[in-house]
């Protein structure tokens, strides 16, 4: 991602206020200010759940149940679709069942996300951002079709579930 990945104290910070003073803050801004820092990953993630910096291949987030993977996983994505970084994306789950359920659709997927959503055309697997960015979904069961497309960038989910 373009944004640093320095610590946020901006979350922290505004809880750490008293309620007058955070009614104060949120009081003086326009309905869309309010929207876009709602919005604002990089201000309410953990320093955990952001890529590394520098130059990398491959990002393992390791962490338990409510560690923020998912979240995590679709944010990065997102991004890298909507800002044109990445046009080809592979979606790979355990099952597809998976992918659809949790990666896509669930509450931390990329479906649930406040900014730009992409298009959802689940009989085609897939997901159309309006740039024209594509990420195709795929089972870990069947890795021979992954054999063929070419991907930019690949999200894969719960490995230590994967059949092969």
């Amino acid at each position: 991602m373009s944004k640093p990945s320095e610590p946020s104290c901006g979350a922290a910070l505004i809880a750490s206020l008293p309620p007058n003073k955070r009614e104060l803050i949120w009081g003086n801004w326009s309905e869309s200010e309010r929207e876009s820092f709602l919005a604002d990953w990089w201000f309410w993630s953990r320093l955990e759940q952001r890529p590394p910096k520098g130059d990398w291949r491959t990002w393992v987030f390791l962490g338990g149940r409510g560690a923020g993977k998912t979240r995590a996983g679709a944010e990065w994505v997102s991004f890298r679709a909507r800002q044109g970084l990445s046009r080809r994306i592979g979606l790979i789950g355990p099952t597809f069942h998976d992918v659809r359920e949790v990666m896509v659709a669930g509450g931390s997927g990329l479906m649930s996300l406040l900014h730009e959503r992409p298009i959802y055309e689940a009989s085609r697997r897939r997901l159309i951002w309006r740039n024209g960015a594509q990420a195709q979904c795929f089972s870990a069961e069947d890795p021979d079709s992954l054999r063929g497309p070419q991907f930019d960038a690949v999200w894969c989910d719960e490995l230590c579930y994967w059949t092969y």
